[in-house]
């Protein structure tokens, strides 16, 4: 285990006694000769060691169930295993064919023929997933109505905060219908099997099956990731909740906010967007993650949606109507790929692709044999310089030209087909066509004067693939934008990102050219998350001036803004992940060959739709499950994952919920109901507060030695918590979060008629982590956490004033304060104190026992008064102590004062005797004794005694409190020292 010096352990705490309160190298490859990589301002440490990473891969592999070939059903799988799950999941029919949901209590989704019986359905394959995390040995399975989500959680339960993965085991009706279905092949290569899709099966390093990697394949690799932890048994300060809907892909439709409240009683309440979410905050009122993820997108991290803008970018190659090497055809399409006549499907999943394969046709009837030689030797040069040629055997080839009397056909298929929103990864067929064709007619001497298909290459080899480099050319970098607004500083989130020819959404090639016009027109898809007007009419206008410079028109680009944000650019969550993210493929390169080949260009973005993120404002992310470098096969036929993907999306969920379970600061909290005279509590939610997981920051430098006096600091925090205008179901724009507490901002206004009529209060578990410091000794750190060097204090700093919290004379301890030290953690205790801070001035503190509750859970009155409670364990009341003071003055937010801290008497921990003998005149010697002492915060004070003594006198003597055993040898030799 860990073990760190006290005095400089960040989020700590302590024990009370009974009674009394006690990232990856840069590749010139992206950036350029000589260039240094991006960094984000917003950074994050992280928590997992090597050692660590290593042990959860390890798990991860023991779990994977790795097989060569096999189908669902056949027995010669672990259906314990990773890809056993994924196998049996992808056998149940959870497509979400829609349907209705009623409006009372428990809200069970329609049954009918018209949605193939929905509910059955659902409640088949939750039934099995409840099954298989319970013979997985998860401690916590837990499911409150038949045809919804599961959850499954490890971790010390006590601990007071909760970090969650929350995606969905079900795919659209898109992925099956009848056009799909006839393209759906199975096991043996039979197209429109009766059932295929619903049939999996492993071949050729790839997993078959409907929602494979939309999203049932990633919600299963996210509840082995869970188990790799749990077997791992590495210390986590958080618990981890894995929740598993159902319903995300057409959804039976939200019962209203009127329908929810006739059974559950939720103050603010309005709906999420997504069924899933709604039956876990609404319905059931889970408990709020103070940090999560969804598995259903893309990695590294996915912070919001994006805007978006299609122009088209064109040119006229009408005056090389005569020439040679003149342009008859241009079209492009997905690649093709030898022995994968499945790859076309592609073309027909939720979202169109970039151009993976191109075919351009040049008229030749005026170009002699020399000429045509010396084009197609000076293409095949320029592929096989950049590695396209030759090809592997077995392979189709990456660049082909075919000469058919006086046509030239140059076709480019790029091996691996990209999606339209990450164009940022390359392999743009149509780009590398076009850099191909300028450097042909390179050859011939021909340039852009001469004929304007050498212009038109030209203009987009230099824009997209200056240096023989894409990359970061797809977020505009040589388009004239500002260094400063091609990424967002906070994260590194590209601001635009330019997909040409990026709307590829058939089989057959698309084409981009009319000779009978000699109209080049390509369609460009721009993306974009810029948090303002100004900036992205900046970054558009440069955009613009560039391809006019290169003697293209451009259709109107406006000025795109990003439409919301799922946690806000400088939320450290998303630093934790990023980094999390490149920590792992960094750890095994070979192992990760994919994204560690893009590491360069890979950042946080935005995303094309919504995910299940959306409804948990500044907490949560889609992390997963597209890897940078692989396809995405999603809503369509033959839907697949490499089975090396699989494993790797585990580690890399394993090693982010690990990072996220463990605290970032001093401090985490559970925020608590309580029933305070004058006080509303309602909004002591976390939903309804901007809290995440770096709101609780260190504030030990606020505690000077003239607070402490000979007391030993133990842990400090400071936070300041706003109040959200409403509960987290949307999405705000940067803007919003600007705007804050005004008109149109995310918080809460200060003209609110109930926040001026009320003084609101926030119960609260603050918790302190200490962890075993170096210096303490086994039975040292024994006797520390059962409280044996002194009672532990916790106290409140207000400007230099300290304010001990102190129990009331009469009262139990045990109600204002709590311990728990971690079964997984023998080096690591807990300390919690009972806070109620008010939206309010301070007046001091005040102790106050009152009705609390941890689970929100409340049923609405009117249900109870004619039906039973269905869940009765739940929402239950008891009595606690809370430290009531006001945060400074009622701004809508709950602010800490300088600092909440905890201490205890800076005993010693440890003691060292030295002695050293001087010869004296004569037979007398002067024998000098030094206790060394270390005390609980690590200082070190001595204690010396000097006797006289003669020769040989061995014996014991006092120093200070102790008594020191010395033997000599000799006249000056000491052979034996200890304290008795």
């Amino acid at each position: 285990m860990r073990k760190k010096p006290l005095a400089l352990t960040l989020g700590m705490s302590l024990l009370l006694s009974t009674g009394v309160a006690a990232s990856g190298p840069a590749s010139a490859s992206a950036t350029g000769s000589g260039e240094e990589r991006f960094q984000p301002s917003v950074t994050y440490d992280l928590s997992v060691t090597n050692a660590e990473r290593d042990a959860i891969h390890a798990e991860v592999e023991a779990l994977a169930g790795r097989v060569k070939s096999a189908r669902a059903g056949d027995g010669t799988y672990d259906s314990l295993s990773l890809i056993g799950a994924m196998l049996d999941g992808s056998s149940y029919d959870s497509i979400s064919r829609g349907g209705t949901a009623a409006t009372a209590y428990p809200f069970p989704v329609s049954n009918t023929e018209a949605n193939q019986y929905e509910y059955d359905r659902k409640v088949a394959k939750l039934a099995w997933v409840v099954k298989l995390a319970t013979d997985l040995g998860f401690p916590v399975v837990v499911q409150r109505q038949a045809d919804k989500y599961v959850y499954a959680e490890i971790g010390d339960p006590d601990a007071p905060e909760m970090v969650m993965a929350l995606s969905h085991l079900d795919s659209p009706t898109a992925s099956v219908s009848p056009a799909q279905l006839a393209r759906w092949r199975d096991a043996d290569g039979n197209l429109g099997t009766p059932g295929a899709y619903h049939s999996p099966y492993v071949q050729d390093g790839w997993v078959y099956g409907a929602g494979l990697q939309d999203d049932s394949g990633p919600t299963l690799a996210t509840l082995l990731a869970a188990k790799a932890l749990l077997e791992a048994g590495l210390p986590l300060d958080r618990r981890i909740r894995i929740v598993m809907g159902i319903y995300e892909d057409g959804g039976p439709g939200t019962p209203s906010t009127t329908n929810t409240a006739t059974f559950q009683a939720i103050p603010y309440n309005s709906n999420p967007s997504f069924y899933d979410n709604w039956a876990y905050k609404n319905l059931n009122r889970e408990e709020i993650p103070i940090a999560g993820y969804t598995s259903d997108s893309r990695f590294p991290v996915i912070v919001g949606n994006s805007g978006s803008v299609t122009p088209s970018v064109s040119m006229s190659l009408s005056a090389d109507s005569t020439k040679a090497f003149r342009l008859t055809g241009a079209t492009a399409g997905v690649t093709l790929r030898e022995g994968d006549p499945t790859l076309k499907d592609i073309a027909y999943g939720s979202t169109t692709q970039i151009a993976s394969r191109a075919i351009f046709t040049l008229d030749l009837a005026k170009a002699g044999p020399a000429e045509r030689n010396r084009f197609v030797s000076a293409i095949k040069a320029a592929a096989t310089s950049k590695g396209w040629l030759p090809a592997a055997p077995r392979t189709t080839p990456k660049v082909r030209t075919t000469i058919t009397g006086d046509s030239l056909t140059l076709e480019i298929n790029t091996d691996v087909a990209m999606e339209m929103p990450t164009p940022q990864y390359g392999k743009n067929a149509v780009v590398w066509g076009m850099f191909l064709l300028a450097e042909g007619l390179g050859a011939l001497k021909i340039t852009a004067a001469d004929l304007q298909l050498k212009k038109a290459a030209d203009g987009i080899a230099d824009l997209f693939f200056r240096d023989g480099v894409e990359g970061e050319a797809y977020l505009g970098k040589y388009m004239g934008i500002p260094a400063s607004l091609l990424r967002n500083p906070s994260n590194g989130t590209p601001n635009l990102t330019f997909a040409l020819m990026g709307g590829i959404n058939s089989e057959t090639p698309t084409s981009f050219y009319t000779d009978a016009t000699g109209s080049l027109s390509i369609p460009m898809f721009v993306r974009s998350m810029h948090v303002n007007a100004a900036d992205s009419g900046q970054a558009t206008a440069a955009v613009t001036a560039a391809f006019q410079a290169k003697g293209f028109t451009i259709g109107e680009l406006g000025s795109p803004v990003g439409a919301g944000l799922y946690v806000t650019h400088d939320n450290p969550l998303t630093a934790l992940q990023f980094g999390s993210y490149q920590a792992s493929i960094n750890r095994n390169p070979k192992e990760f060959a994919d994204p560690y080949s893009l590491r360069d260009v890979v950042y946080p973005q935005g995303t094309t739709g919504g995910t299940l993120a959306s409804s948990f404002r500044n907490k949560m992310t889609a992390f997963g499950a597209v890897i940078p470098g692989n396809e995405r096969w999603w809503h369509t036929a033959n839907e697949r994952m490499k089975v090396d993907s699989a494993v790797q999306m585990t580690k890399m969920m394993a090693d982010g919920m690990l990072e996220m379970a463990r605290y970032s600061g001093p401090a985490g909290a559970k925020f608590m109901w309580a029933d305070m005279p004058g006080l509303n509590a309602d909004r002591a939610d976390l939903d309804l507060l901007d809290v995440t997981i770096g709101t609780y920051k260190d504030a030990s430098a606020a505690v000077g030695t003239s607070q402490l006096g000979n007391q030993a600091l133990l842990g400090a925090t400071s936070f300041n918590i706003p109040m959200w205008n409403g509960r987290g179901n949307s999405t705000p724009t940067a803007s919003a979060y600007a705007l804050g507490h005004a008109p149109g901002g995310v918080y809460l206004p200060l003209t609110d008629t109930e926040y001026l009529n009320s003084t609101y209060v926030a119960p609260m578990r603050l918790e302190f982590k200490v962890e075993r410091p170096d210096h303490m000794s086994d039975a040292a750190w024994a006797k520390f956490i059962a409280g044996g060097y002194g009672d532990f204090q916790f106290n409140i700093l207000v400007g230099d004033r300290v304010v001990p919290l102190a129990v009331p004379a009469g009262q139990s301890a045990e109600k204002y304060f709590s311990s728990r030290i971690s079964a997984n953690n023998p080096d690591a205790i807990y300390l919690s104190v009972n806070l109620g801070i008010t939206d309010a001035p301070y007046t001091g503190v005040k102790p106050v026992l009152a009705d609390s509750k941890t689970d929100l859970y409340k049923v609405n009155p009117t249900y109870l008064a004619s039906n039973p409670d269905p869940f009765p364990g739940r929402g239950a009341i008891e009595q606690r102590g809370f430290f009531v003071f006001g945060d400074g003055q009622k701004n809508a937010e709950f602010s800490s004062p300088d600092a909440v801290y905890v201490t205890v008497a800076n005993a010693v921990v440890d003691a060292e005797p030295s002695a050293v003998v001087r010869k004296l005149k004569g037979s007398k010697n002067e024998l000098t004794i030094t206790v060394q002492q270390t005390h609980v915060n690590g200082s070190k004070s001595p204690v010396t005694a000097t006797f006289t003594i003669h020769n040989n006198a061995s014996g014991v003597y006092r120093v200070g409190d102790y008594q020191v055993y010395v033997e000599t040898k000799g006249n000056t030799q000491v052979r034996k020292i200890c304290i008795v």
